[in-house]
């Protein structure tokens, strides 16, 4: 006869690791605390921070930095912060603009940035040597790089993070691997995700989709894509291909990408939009500019809300964030249920910040996991 033994018991360092990461986010949060105020705001029974703290302390992840008189006889407290040599976090962001990098505190707070122009469409040369010019030219930073989060402007499988080369991709110098890329120069794990997957995740984290169950965020530049988020998690599909709507069928051509191009919006030296001419257009609020963009990002608007009935839409992107495309895109949208969209709060940055987060995420779980 089988017993049912119930559910196990998480190991004591699976445990601890919950702990000891719980104590440091609440750390990092309020800039400065004592362990008193971490059980207080934790539940967690004093002993528990104790022996949490000890371990945080000698593992430099936090600093005694001072005392705090108590008021009461004979107590102190310590006062502890993020430690010094904690370590530090690369963030980058690879599309057809160029390269720009990010380096940044446990905390997220910003060290250094580096922008490296964009090579002429197709020279992965040019694109290769940008890189790894950014990456060098970040002095050694406040302890180790613990993880290094890339946005890329091309799809990434799910399991093996590889970027997925597609044919008529608006970024072809950007199929190569940036492990391959930089792999040699940094020692430390590299992230790699779609770029608007991350600016979903920035938006959800810290922007205007921050508190939203379900959301879809509508990138428009040189190409089109949808990050989706469903029930909190970002939707990426089987190959990373969840969201590439530029592939979605066009009015006037085979692809909503085509009916872009066809309307006088695409570059006639690569296979993506002309961002520059389409924010020139936008700017003086050209009719024939105007109607075309906002078919194709309705079209795509409905597409997805007919399948998973977003609660927002965000539009992001440097065409997509342009004053004057929301509210032609509005009155564009024909579906019959309710379909709020808006701006996102972090503008073209926001996936440079999601890449971000996708690297403190991984320093923090690691650094607390060891």
């Amino acid at each position: 006869m089988t017993v049912n033994e119930g559910p196990r018991a998480l190991p004591q360092t699976v445990l601890r690791a919950a702990t000891d990461r719980r104590l440091l986010d609440e750390t990092i949060r309020q800039g400065r605390t004592t362990r008193a105020e971490l059980a207080d705001v934790t539940g967690y029974s004093r002993p528990t921070v104790s022996e949490a703290v000890r371990r945080l302390v000698e593992g430099g992840l936090l600093d005694a930095t001072g005392l705090k008189e108590t008021g009461r006889r004979g107590r102190i407290g310590t006062f502890y912060e993020l430690g010094a040599r904690a370590g530090w976090v690369l963030a980058l962001e690879l599309d057809q603009s160029g390269v720009r990098a990010r380096a940044a505190d446990l905390a997220g707070r910003t060290l250094d940035e580096h922008r490296r122009p964009a090579g002429a469409p197709g020279d992965v040369a040019a694109l290769v040597a940008n890189v790894r010019a950014a990456v060098g030219a970040f002095p050694d930073g406040p302890g180790p790089l613990r993880a290094v989060g890339i946005s890329i402007a091309n799809p990434v499988h799910p399991v093996t993070h590889e970027v997925v080369p597609l044919a008529g991709t608006p970024f072809p110098e950007g199929l190569i691997s940036p492990r391959e890329m930089i792999g040699d120069l940094v020692p430390a794990p590299i992230l790699v995700d779609n770029d608007v997957n991350l600016a979903a995740l920035a938006e959800h984290r810290a922007g205007r989709a921050a508190g939203e169950a379900s959301f879809a965020y509508v990138y428009v530049g040189a190409g089109l894509g949808v990050g989706l988020s469903i029930g909190d998690q970002l939707i990426r599909g089987a190959h990373g291909l969840a969201g590439e709507i530029g592939y979605l069928p066009g009015a006037a051509a085979p692809t909503l990408a085509g009916d872009l191009a066809a309307g006088g919006l695409g570059r006639s030296d690569a296979p993506s939009n002309d961002v520059a001419a389409a924010l020139e257009l936008l700017d003086r609020a050209d009719e024939s500019a105007l109607r075309v963009l906002a078919a194709a990002v309705a079209r795509a608007i409905v597409s997805v809300a007919a399948v998973a009935d977003p609660a927002l839409v965000l539009l992001g992107g440097p065409v997509g964030t342009h004053p004057a495309l929301l509210p032609r895109v509005r009155a564009a949208i024909s579906f019959p249920g309710p379909t709020r969209v808006e701006h996102g709060t972090l503008g073209t940055e926001a996936a440079l910040h999601g890449a971000l987060h996708l690297a403190l995420d991984h320093a923090l779980a690691a650094a607390v996991a060891v």
